[in-house]
Order: C-alpha cells, then structure tokens, then sequence
C-alpha cells in the first residue's frame, strides 16, 4: 500500500489519469493486479495493489474478496474506492468483461462495510472496460501515456516507474571495488564507530553522501564490513527512523546483557508498530545509500543490503517490491537466515501500523 504523494488533485472519476497515475503510485507498471485507490472525503490516500485469484472461479474470488476486506480493515477511515483491474492478456474468464464477476463480489463485499466503489475499470492489453456499463460494452482503446497531464507531470518531478518492481538487480559495479573489499577483509569493527558512520552518511544529501561513499574508500569499507555485525545491521532501519538516542539506548540494553527487555522497542518497530513515525527523510536516504553499495557489496554483506531495502519499501507500503528484493536475496544465498523470516512475514500481507495512517505514513516525493 503507498500513500498518495503530496500533489496537484488528482481526478478521480478519469480512467485516463487513473490510469497514467497508479504506475507512478506503485513505482512500476502492474500486471495480473487489482489496484485499489483508496479514499477519504474525495482525498485520495493510498494506492493498495494485490494479485488476481490464480483462477476466476467462485471459491477463489469469495478468498480474494475477502482477503481485499481483512486489508481495508486496517483503514477505517476509507469512505470510498476506486478499482483499475490489470487483467492478463490470455485471461480465460468466461465473464463478457474480465472479472467482472469478481468486482460484483468486490463491490458487494465493500457495501457491506458502508464504502463505496465509485468507479471500477478493467485493463487488458491495450483496452479498457468501465464496469459500470453492461456485459455487451466495447472496450475502449487506450491513449497513449505521452499525451496525458497526469504521466508528464510526475515524470517532469522525477517519477520513472520500472516495467517491473525491481529486484536488486543492474546495479553497476564500482571500478574500484576490489580496493574497497579488501579494506573490508583487513578491518575491524567497533560497533559504535559502525553506528556513527552510518549516521553521518545519512545525515547528508543524497549527493552529497554518494561523492563521499565513492571517494573515501576507507570509510566504505566500513559501511560495508559493518554489515557483518549482526546488531549493527539490524539496528540501521532503527538508527535511521528513530535516531541515534534510541538507538544507543537498545545498544547499551543488549550489551548489559537485559537483551529482551532492551531489544523490546527495536523489535517491536521492524515489526511496524508504534505511534511513532520513522523519520521518513533519513529512511530514504538510507535506501539511497544502501542501493549505490550494491555495486560494490558481495556475499552477505550484499544480502543484508537487499534485505535494509526490503525492509524499507515494505515500510513505505511497496510490499510487492519487498518481496521481490527479498527473493533475489533467498536466490543468492538460500541459507541467509534473515531474508526467510522477512519473506514469511511479508508474503502474509502484514503491513506496518503507520503505513495505514495518513499522518504518519511515507510520501512518494515527486514534487
């Protein structure tokens, strides 16, 4: 589920801006999908996508219904929604317009929580259904994205979405990164100079903190050998969304040896929950730096990176593109403990608490 970015209004009742916006919402091009637009007093507050039924039959839409209703539940608050159905090219549903049984089941299922579906679509290939007319409708051919406001506006601010959620994968390898690995082969790793290294890239620009990763090899070298240290590597979504005083406060917990008590409030924040919200502009920043090292991490140092991005798009909403960096991670190294627990915890449809609350949940920043 991604929270809608701050931006011009977005028209609702358009299959034409819905269309071109949900890709940019989701950061890549659904397919096989149902996305929800979901809504609260004709604001849109969050973008939900799930996979189709595997077939289109009666028992497997009345499960993919109501697994749709246990995720709306997590949001009270939603007054209305708004339905674009990705359907497969070869579909084999005998329904007229695909799915529309399945969308009848949906919009039943919605009524009956007191939300609306105000308008439901289907696309197929280059057509488009609207639900709302009878079985015997035409599709409508689909524009072409170059000329509609909604696409050029977010792609003039900086929105690229990718043919398919992104993997981990093309990142380019460093030229010197045979320099920087044998530097993390020779060091040694204090876990508060660890912590503090990691804050301090954090807490600069992006670009500023790209010039200085690829620069100082040394200390590199200690961003990456840090990544070794299993506490270091599980308190950095922590330090980034938390900050530093929380962060040393479960540290100096856990090497007093009250491990449970102390680990109690990291724990509890990987999970999702909390009032807090993480503080979203060093998280991305953390993302950013994470992803520029993939092209110079290997081994386990590269899948506990895969698994900090994971993590991270998972708490922004993007579970589809947690799973599939996770799953290049279990790829890579079958036995890498961490990468397994977060698979089974996110294949289940668990999101974070603040990633339901429109005042505490993650932006896509395309302004």
């Amino acid at each position: 589920m991604t929270t809608t970015p701050e931006r011009h209004p977005l028209s609702l009742s358009s299959c034409e801006d819905i269309l071109a916006y949900v890709p940019h919402a989701l950061g890549f091009y659904p397919q096989n999908s149902a996305v929800l637009m979901l809504i609260d007093e004709d604001h849109l507050e969050a973008t939900l996508r799930v996979d189709l039924p595997e077939e289109d039959t009666s028992s497997e839409r009345e499960s993919w219904t109501a697994q749709v209703l246990r995720l709306l539940d997590r949001m009270p608050h939603i007054q209305g929604v708004v339905l674009v159905v990705y359907a497969p090219e070869d579909s084999l549903a005998e329904d007229r317009i695909p799915y529309s049984h399945m969308v009848a089941q949906l919009e039943q299922g919605l009524a009956g929580k007191k939300v609306l579906l105000r308008h439901s679509w289907c696309r197929q290939g280059r057509f488009v259904w609207n639900y709302a007319t009878d079985d015997y409708a035409e599709p409508t051919p689909v524009r072409p994205l170059e000329t509609n406001e909604t696409h050029l506006s977010l792609v003039f601010a900086g929105s690229a979405p990718l043919d398919v959620p992104w993997d981990g994968s093309g990142i380019p390898e460093w030229p010197q990164a045979a320099d920087i690995l044998k530097i993390v082969s020779s060091q040694q790793h204090n876990v508060i100079n660890c912590l503090e290294a990691w804050l301090q890239t954090m807490d600069l620009a992006e670009t500023e903190a790209r010039t200085w990763i690829h620069e100082e090899h040394e200390h590199t070298a200690l961003l990456l050998g840090s990544l070794e240290v299993k506490i270091v590597r599980d308190l950095l979504p922590y330090l980034a969304g938390q900050g530093p005083d929380a962060a040393l406060d479960v540290l100096i917990g856990v090497m007093r040896g009250d491990r449970e008590a102390a680990a109690s409030p990291l724990t509890n924040y990987l999970l999702g929950r909390g009032w807090h919200a993480p503080d979203w502009q060093r998280i991305d920043r953390l993302w950013s730096v994470a992803r520029d090292l993939l092209g110079v991490a290997e081994g386990n140092n590269r899948q506990a990176l895969l698994c900090i991005l994971a993590w991270i798009e998972w708490a922004r909403g993007r579970g589809t593109m947690a799973l599939c960096l996770l799953g290049s991670a279990v790829e890579e190294n079958p036995n890498y403990e961490l990468a397994r627990l977060l698979q089974k915890l996110m294949s289940h449809g668990i999101m974070p608490e603040w990633a339901t609350d429109k005042l505490r949940a993650w932006r896509a920043n395309f302004s």
